[in-house]
């Protein structure tokens, strides 16, 4: 190997091959050589093809070490450039030759000769050879330096990003740990040709080709790399993250930057997630109350399709981390997707391709209080986003509760429970107006015995207790009797606020009252699930318990360990079977009067409680449709509330060991949500909207408010065109002027005899304190003379205040005019048929009217502007009257129909206006048989609130 001592060893034999030397410390008389030639060294020319020589002496014990002179071997080798590559040549075969220099004793010895072939230098050495000689030896490299070729190359710089021995470039990274700790990461390098400007030649460089998840690959410059010593991995900065490896080979290079300040601004790696924080490289950390999950490329598990078959559940698995860096998930890549989870990261800055999203690390809110951080669950949960419960733990309300140990005890407790609560319940609601007796009863059975002359005291027992005496079953009755004492001592109260006659009932708003308390705590119990975050205990246990008002039994702690052990299906099933199984329980007292009264009195209605029965059948039905809407609605709704969870697939949310069944349409569980989802939430409130339209509600409604805006239009139009005060004087004064000239004459002279005896004091003008006295003459008590100035204000054209014959006379006719056509008490349905009263209300000019009031409000007038303001208040009047006038003949164009339409669009346009105003209307029985009857029997859905 070139660079290696020569080390051979010689020594003289005789021919009975005995080593020969002189004895003592006398050595023999000779010198051996030692010559290294190209070829052969005898046949050489003197000086040329020797590439060393060496004489050597023979120690006293007749050795020749050439070892001793340190002379290394140096190998000649000749250098060349092909295609711009340089290329190293080596003496395929060098001759070592010894010889003595002189005869010994006479004896001439032959030279020994030696083929030497050459050894390849080392792989952490390079050929380092002489310029002078063109020859060389083989040199060690730094440990800081790498070697491709030992024989071609040279030692190289190590690169930056990588870690060398002196021979090559290793294939780890060392990551510092937050505990100090190093940390071994994959990377890989590839001997690739490198173009060196400065020479003109080519030479092989290693070169950084792949990095590890949370670095980016760097190297130099593509249109002027000068230093391939540069590559290195530059690990992404805090609150950005990359779960991918960085390939140059990769299509795009989605992971290589030029530079690696551009490298160490992040534009590459990913956003960190909320939810996580971001400790730069790989590291994802979820915060409490956050689940990430593995990215794409490290998911352990993937849902052929992403649908399961039904009978698969999750079953729970311990917790695991995977070796991917700081952060863990769960083996099976279940994750829970938040409404800002990361949904097609592609394109998102920089024109990222779609292939990074692989990559990207999902980060999914989990339930309140269900996930601790760092892949860990609270107390009681497991499975994908800690959204399952453990063994021995229930879902009640969102939450993990503990359940006792003993099951069987559990259930059987809840069972006889929940058998008594539900019996007394039906009994209250479905039969008791079956087994008692009304008032209406009463009072018949009353007449009836009265009419047979009985003066018999009347027999107040318990229907149950004559019942039981008449078949003889003594014991019995004695006890039913005084159950029945113990409870009607008890609710005494109760049935007092809910007895008397129906007026105090309903003075009492004890329906409207109950639905309030009730959707109060309805909306209460669904604040859990509406706002996930950590609640007081004490309120938490009382949301909790408020479930029972929304029929939501199960969802109570207690309950929820029994339904525990159903499916998501079967549980399903018991929600939405409920209504109908409630709905038959109470239309069987109804079925049963009917029975008894066709087969005993004649009649399917017959019967003499069919009325009562029927009645409290619709207002249970009602209400119990009412309590439970929210519980089946959500119930029904909620097989299409999914999420997609990466790796495990879409999951139903309601149960996370659930497929979502969206993904699977021909399953039994879509298609029957699908069935339920239209029946309840779609169906109840149709149904109960054709319930009210059934009876008439809406066109009740509407009668009330056309009787209410009859009413409004009358008084307001009263009020503008005359008073109560005017009113008097017309009922003085007689009829007002007719068509012929005789009547209008006769009403002038009434006019002029009236004027004359209000005109106390001779000024040939009326005060309204003149008009007021002659009223009080006529037994008028209370008048207002405010009211009379103001319409006389409306006359006064010249603005002093009184008024004169000429403008006294118009005005009277005017009030003699309307104040007849309308007494105050005319109900819409007479209105709608009088033509003449409708085209008056419709040509009134309702507006223009409360402008002129307004602006004759004041009195007080500057001398110099009076005139002026005369003369624009008269014509203001006279567009007044003809707006009347133009609206008059409208008015008589128009059919009785669309005149009466019209009249109600314009009552709606007053409204807004403010020019008339509607009262709150109620339902108070002004409608008559038909509204007492809606209210019986469906009530509760509209009579506590207002007629619209």
């Amino acid at each position: 190997r070139p660079g290696e001592p020569i080390t051979t060893k010689l020594h003289i034999s005789d021919s009975f091959g005995q080593q020969v030397k002189m004895d003592g410390t006398d050595r023999l008389p000779v010198t051996v050589s030692a010559r290294i030639c190209i070829g052969s060294c005898e046949s050489m020319v003197a000086g040329q093809g020797e590439v060393f020589n060496s004489a050597n002496e023979i120690d006293s014990d007749g050795l020749c070490d050439v070892g001793v002179q340190n002379k290394v071997l140096v190998w000649p080798a000749s250098q060349s450039t092909v295609s711009k590559r340089a290329v190293r040549t080596y003496q395929p075969l060098l001759t070592l030759q010894h010889a003595v220099s002189a005869p010994l004793q006479g004896v001439t010895m032959d030279p020994v000769q030696l083929n030497i072939s050459r050894l390849p230098c080392n792989d952490d050495e390079q050929f380092l050879q002489a310029s002078a000689s063109a020859t060389g030896v083989c040199e060690a490299c730094l440990e800081a330096e790498y070697i491709i070729d030992p024989d071609q190359s040279q030692c190289l710089e190590c690169p930056t990003g990588g870690i060398c021995n002196g021979s090559t470039v290793q294939d780890f990274l060392l990551e510092t740990q937050d505990d100090g700790s190093k940390l071994n990461l994959t990377i890989l390098w590839e001997i690739i040709p490198f173009n060196v400007v400065a020479s003109d030649t080519e030479e092989d460089r290693a070169r950084l080709i792949e990095c590890p998840a949370g670095y980016l690959l760097v190297r130099g410059d593509p249109l002027n790399d000068l230093r391939p010593q540069d590559d290195q991995c530059a690990k992404c900065p805090a609150t950005y993250y990359s779960t991918r490896i960085a390939s140059w080979n990769e299509i795009g290079q989605p992971l290589v930057d030029w530079k690696l300040a551009d490298a160490l601004t992040g534009d590459k790696c990913e956003d960190c997630e909320p939810g996580a924080v971001c400790t730069g490289g790989r590291s994802v950390e979820p915060k409490p109350g956050f689940y990430s999950g593995a990215p794409a490329a490290a998911r352990r598990r993937v849902l052929h399709n992403r649908t399961r078959p039904e009978s698969s559940r999750w079953e729970p698995e311990p917790h695991s981390n995977i070796d991917v860096g700081v952060f863990g998930w769960w083996s099976t890549g279940a994750l829970w997707e938040s409404s800002s989870a990361v949904r097609g990261r592609a394109g998102r800055k920089n024109g990222r391709r779609a292939a990074a999203a692989a990559g990207t690390v999902q980060v999914f809110r989990c339930p309140a209080d269900a996930c601790l951080g760092n892949g860990q669950c609270a107390d009681g949960r497991t499975g994908p986003v800690c959204g399952l419960c453990k063994q021995g733990y229930a879902m009640a309300q969102e939450r993990c509760e503990p359940c006792a140990e003993d099951v069987g005890t559990t259930i059987a407790l809840g069972a006889i429970v929940g058998l008594v609560v539900v019996s007394v319940g039906y009994y209250m609601a479905a039969w008791r107006v079956f087994f008692t007796s009304t008032l209406h009863e009463r009072n018949l059975e009353e007449k009836k015995r009265i009419a047979e002359g009985g003066e018999e005291e009347e027999d107040h027992r318990f229907i149950l207790v004559k019942l039981c005496e008449s078949r003889g079953w003594e014991t019995l009755a004695k006890r039913i009797s005084v159950y029945h004492r113990w409870f009607i001592l008890n609710t005494k109260t109760l049935r007092g606020m809910a007895g008397g006659n129906e007026a105090k009932k309903d003075n009492l708003p004890i329906q409207g009252l109950m639905k309030i308390l009730i959707g109060f705590y309805q909306v209460l119990s669904s604040f859990m699930t509406t706002f996930p975050i950590k609640w007081p205990e004490e309120q938490e246990n009382a949301m909790k318990f408020t479930k029972i008002l929304a029929f939501d039994v199960v969802a109570v702690p207690g309950p929820s360990c029994v339904v525990a052990q159903f499916s998501y299906q079967q549980k399903l099933l018991m929600y939405t079977m409920v209504p109908p199984a409630a709905l038959i329980a109470l239309v069987c007292p109804l079925m049963l009067c009917m029975v008894l009264g066709h087969f005993r009195h004649g009649g399917w209605d017959k019967h003499l409680k069919y009325e009562a029965v029927y009645a409290n059948t619709w207002q249970m039905a009602v209400f119990f449709l009412f309590l439970y809407y929210p519980t089946v609605s959500v119930a029904s709704l909620k097989s299409f509330s999914c999420q997609e969870l990466g790796a495990e697939g879409n999951l139903l949310q309601a149960d996370f060991s659930v497929a979502c069944p969206m993904d699977n349409p021909g399953s039994f569980i879509f298609i029957y949500s699908v069935f339920v989802a239209i029946l309840y939430p779609i169906g109840i409130p149709v149904g109960l909207y054709f319930a009210m339209r059934s009876y008439g509600i809406p066109q009740m409604a509407a009668a009330q408010r056309r009787q209410a805006i009859s009413a409004s239009l009358i008084s307001t139009f009263k009020r503008h065109t005359s008073s109560s005060e005017m009113e008097h004087l017309t009922n003085y004064l007689g009829k007002g002027p007719g068509d012929d000239e005789k009547s209008q004459l006769r009403f002038k002279k009434r006019c002029r005899t009236l004027f004359k005896n209000m005109d106390e004091d001779g000024s040939r003008t009326l005060s309204a304190e003149e008009i007021a006295h002659q009223l009080a003459k006529l037994d008028m008590a209370k008048i207002e003379i405010r009211a009379l100035e103001k319409m006389m204000m409306t006359y006064d054209t010249d603005l002093t205040g009184e008024l004169s014959m000429e403008e006294f006379e118009p005005m009277m006719a005017d009030l003699l005019a309307t104040s007849s056509k309308f007494d105050g008490l005319e109900t819409w349905d007479q209105v709608a048929v009088n033509e003449t009263q409708m085209r008056l209300l419709f040509s009134h000019d309702w507006m223009q009217q409360e402008e002129a009031f307004h602006r004759l409000q004041t009195k007080m007038v500057r001398e110099g502007e009076k005139q002026q303001l005369v003369d624009k208040i008269g014509v203001e009047i006279q567009k007044s009257r003809q707006t009347m006038h133009d609206k008059a003949l409208e008015a008589d164009s128009l059919s009785k129909s669309v005149l009466r339409n019209r009249l109600l669009f314009l009552a709606d346009q007053l409204i807004n206006k403010g020019i008339i105003s509607v009262p709150q209307l109620s339902w108070d029985g002004s409608g008559g048989e038909k509204e007492d009857l809606a209210r019986l029997h469906v009530g509760f859905l509209f009579k506590n609130y207002e007629v619209t």
